[in-house]
């Protein structure tokens, strides 16, 4: 399935600053994800402005790959460019941020990356005491492969750890990105022996990731059936992964 006209959430991440009395801005972004390819080599994202401040945000591109089956590393990049780095929204407005892919493609696997739009604190003044709660976007880019053929294909095992504890690794052999928004673990008899019903993981292409879970019962090896929801199907609807 070609993911390149979905939508989905995004994750906001908080920074915490210790300035003047507690308050936050809120602004928000559409579309949510980019998707680039190369014909499609730059995109563009409106930035909203849900206060009634003057918020000045910072844009930073980064790559995103990941590693050891659990962490995702992002360092800046200059394969991508982001316009303006650097901007402010008056109150109620909005702002266009242009986004730019200055790499070719690869031949056959999507390239990821991340956008962070971080709002900047204001300066702090003489004698203000308090917590000031900035906001951070991490927004998803994803460039298609030269050969624009994009699917995830993921398998699964399951790793005891003791009666009542295992660990699930995800493999994603394919040539895009899946996005994981639940796990549901069933025995033959329809069971469940674990699950995490509330998740947002990205697994990368070439890529895996270990989730921890805890069964309702002890686990003494009986076959079992991997159930998730993710961006690959239909929003809501779960898909069954084949074990590796």
């Amino acid at each position: 399935m070609n993911k390149y006209n979905l939508a989905a959430k995004f994750a906001i991440l908080a920074a915490f600053f210790f300035v003047a009395d507690v308050h936050s801005s809120d602004f928000n972004v559409n579309p949510v994800r980019v998707y680039l390819d190369g014909k499609t080599r730059s995109g563009t994202i409106v930035v909203e402005s849900l206060s009634d401040e003057v918020l000045t945000i910072q844009a930073s591109m980064n790559a995103w790959t990941q590693q050891d089956g659990r962490d995702d590393l992002i360092v800046p990049t200059e394969d991508m460019m982001v316009s303006p780095p650097i901007f402010k929204i008056q109150p109620r407005s909005r702002q266009v941020v242009r986004v730019g892919n200055l790499k070719k493609p690869d031949a056959s696997r999507e390239g990821a990356y991340r956008l962070y739009l971080e709002e900047v604190p204001p300066p702090r003044k003489p004698g203000d005491e308090g917590i000031t709660v900035s906001m951070r976007i991490s927004l998803p880019i994803f460039i298609a492969p030269a050969s624009g053929r994009v699917q995830s294909a993921l398998k699964w095992k399951a790793v005891p750890v003791d009666a009542k504890n295992f660990d699930l690794v995800f493999s994603n052999s394919g040539t895009g990105h899946i996005q994981i928004s639940a796990i549901s673990i069933r025995l033959q008899d329809g069971f469940v022996l674990a699950e995490n019903p509330e998740m947002m993981t990205y697994i990368l292409p070439g890529q895996s990731h270990t989730f921890k879970l805890k069964t309702k019962k002890p686990w003494t090896n009986e076959p079992l059936r991997v159930m998730i929801k993710s961006d690959a199907a239909v929003p809501g609807v779960e898909t069954e992964v084949k074990p590796d």
